[in-house]
């Protein structure tokens, strides 16, 4: 990955950030290259995941599938997507049809932090 790229990943801090860039270096063991890829990784495994989850009528799929996502979100610092989650865990042990729009609103948040550090 290109220096620009990692330079923004780096210097991009905010308070109420939905990725926690220390939480992610510190994961990454400071490897700026590795932080991009990783970053990358979850955006595009989150859509997929997000996609599997709206088609999947097995509970237990389902379940695997949130707390796969909950599990790749504490990685890179994302802590409302994990905590999203991690209620919708709960909520789906009582309820077939647990809603999943909190999620969906708090990946799209954190994957346009993701698109906005990588891109702009």
């Amino acid at each position: 990955m290109a220096p620009s790229s990692m330079a923004r990943v780096a210097g991009r801090v905010a308070l109420e950030a939905p990725i926690d860039l220390v939480q992610l270096a510190t994961n990454t063991l400071g490897n700026r290259d590795l932080e991009v890829q990783v970053l990358h990784l979850f955006k595009s495994q989150s859509c997929s995941t997000l996609e599997r989850l709206a088609q999947e009528t097995d509970r237990s799929v389902r379940l695997d599938l949130v707390h796969t996502l909950k599990g790749s979100a504490r990685a890179i610092g994302a802590d409302r997507v994990a905590n999203v989650c991690e209620n919708l865990e709960g909520r789906m042990q009582s309820t077939t049809d647990a809603a999943t729009e909190s999620l969906v609103a708090a990946v799209d948040e954190a994957n346009k932090y993701i698109r906005d550090l990588l891109e702009g």
